[in-house]
Parts: structure tokens; sequence; C-alpha cells
């Protein structure tokens, strides 16, 4: 293997000064980084990208924590999968490599915080379970960060217009005829008590008078959960005329529970979703739902990292909001159609 003792050899220079051609010292003569660079290329040697961070006291890998629970995996989350696509473009343009954070390094367990800190990360992006007690201690560390659908004092976070597009879509039901909603949402976080709150005001504005029946907890796209609920609330001596679920995998898991009960979507029931999945809208019927803007959020979510981690004494913790869009699609309708 090549090494950069091989390049000084050959170029007649210092390794101190090959190391710095590497590196791009603006102290070394353009002639003399073409000379070394040119013998680079032909002895074919790629540098050491681990070498190179350490020669400027950081590094070029940034931790991707995604945890959803210990059963659940990230890349079967087409919602993280799609953000992830266009945060590591950006990532990729500005020369940053990703690294996925497991609770195995090199065959040891450790905390979230333990392998962040092992494998050098320079920074880390967060998604999923923020509540979780090892999530927090990245939470809480000096490691530079960004979370999607964060809304604390502790880092940036990136999110929709959860409360506005909620209360959109509750009042397009209410438009069309519905009276009897529920709303199953996703467990407690800011982003739910804003969507919550989205629902009621929706209800109040319309008039109909609020009760906590047309409320239930759920895990975010657990569907062994929503087909339980969704059994449960047509059991009720009054089923609802529509079901509000937290996502569209839950959307679609409730639509199969209706049908496998005999009734229609969205001539017995409409229903919506949450994140306009591209599943969603293959899906028959296609998902009346909220799509958040996967590019867009990606793409800001790598901007705000990259500027907390190459400014760190200048970069302060923002709450940044994407604005999502509402899609009308086949799974609703008026009431009795």
């Amino acid at each position: 293997m090549v090494t950069i003792y091989d390049i000084a050899q050959k170029a007649k220079v210092s390794p101190s000064t090959v190391s710095k051609v590497i590196n791009d010292y603006p102290s070394i003569p353009e002639d003399t980084k073409a000379k070394v660079r040119k013998i680079m290329a032909a002895m074919n040697y790629i540098p050491d990208a681990g070498a190179k961070a350490l020669s400027k006291g950081s590094s070029y890998n940034v931790g991707v924590l995604a945890y959803f629970g210990t059963n659940i995996s990230a890349f079967k989350h087409a919602l993280f999968t799609e953000i992830l696509d266009s945060f590591q473009r950006e990532m990729n343009s500005h020369n940053y490599d990703l690294l996925f954070i497991a609770k195995n390094v090199t065959g040891r367990n450790g905390t979230f915080y333990q392998n962040c800190v092992s494998r050098g990360v320079t920074g880390t992006l967060l998604f999923g379970d923020l509540e979780d007690p090892e999530m927090r201690e990245v939470i809480d560390s000096s490691i530079p960060k960004v979370a999607f659908d964060y809304m604390g004092d502790k880092m940036t976070g990136v999110y929709s217009d959860n409360y506005e597009k909620m209360r959109k879509m509750t009042s397009y039901l209410l438009s069309i005829g519905h009276r009897n909603v529920v709303f199953i949402h996703g467990e407690n976080s800011d982003i739910t008590r804003d969507r919550v709150k989205g629902f009621r005001d929706a209800v109040e504005e319309a008039g109909i008078p609020f009760k906590e029946s047309m409320l239930l907890e759920t895990l975010y796209t657990d569907r062994d959960s929503v087909k339980n609920i969704t059994i449960n609330l047509l059991r009720r001596v009054i089923p609802p005329t529509a079901i509000m679920y937290p996502d569209d995998y839950s959307a679609m898991a409730g639509i199969s529970t209706i049908r496998e009960a005999g009734l229609r979507c969205p001539e017995d029931i409409s229903v919506t979703g949450f994140d306009g999945l591209n599943i969603g809208q293959v899906f028959s019927p296609a998902l009346t739902t909220v799509r958040q803007d996967t590019d867009a959020i990606g793409t800001l979510l790598a901007q705000k990292l990259i500027e907390a981690m190459e400014e760190k004494e200048n970069a302060h913790p923002e709450l940044c909001e994407v604005r999502a869009s509402f899609l009308v699609g086949a799974s609703s309708g008026p009431v009795g159609e």
C-alpha cells in the first residue's frame, strides 16, 4: 500500500509537506502542490480520511441516530428514508460522510452517546423517539446536533406546521358533513400536542362540543395497536364516520381493518393519514393526508447541522418550521356517500 512516505520520497519533499498538500495548506507553493498531487495520482494514493481529520482536529463524519424502539428498523420507516435522502445529498456536497450509530461498536455494547464519542463524529442527526433516555443523553451532550420533530431549546429542531395542517384537515372533514370524528394520535410529544390542539380547535370552531372520546392514543406506525383501536371504534354503539390516524402507515392499517369488518372506505367511514408518503398515494384508496416536505426538511437539517459544527461558538439553537401540504385523496368523502 502506498504511504505518505513513498510520495515524499518520489517528490523529493518531506512527509510533512505531503501532509500539508493533502490538507491544502496555503503556505505550500502552488507548483509544489501540483507536483505532489500529480505523483499521488500516478501512484494511486488515497489519503487516509481519518488521519486527515486528526491533523485538522476534527472529522468529517456525521452520526445518524434514528431510534424508533428496540424492534423497529429505521430503514423500514419511509419518512426517515425520504428525509435522509436529501440530508445525505446536502451533507455529501459539503464533503461530510454519514455514520449510522448503533448500540454495538467493535463488538462492544455502549450507549448512543458513548458510540458517538468512540466513532469521533463531528455532529449528529437525531430522528425518532427523542424521549428515550439514551437519546436524551445525546441531546444533553456538547456534541453539535439537530433533530427532526424537535421543539425544545437544547438544539436546532426542524418540523412541519403540524398545528395548521391538522386543523385544516379536520376542518375539511367537518365541512363535508362529518360530526362524529375520532383522532387516533401518537405518543405524547410537542409535535403530537400541536396536532391534538389543531384537531380540537377545528372541532370547537365548527360549533361541535368536544368530547374526550374523540381522542385516542397509540404509538406512531404501530399497526397492531391501530388495528385493535379501530376494531373497538367499530364496536361503539354509534361508530365514527371518520377516523384520523397519526401517520400514513397507521391509516393504511386502519383501512384494512375497516374492510375486514365488512365496511367500505370512504362510503361507510372516511380515513385520513399524516406524512404524505408515496406509498399512501398508490394505495387504494389513495390517502387524504398531510404531505411533509421531506426534501426541504432533509436539506434544512443538513444546513443547520453544518452551521452547528462549523460555527460552534456562534451557532445557537433554532426552531425551523417547514410548510407541509394538504392532500385530498379518495379515502375521504361526504357522510353517507
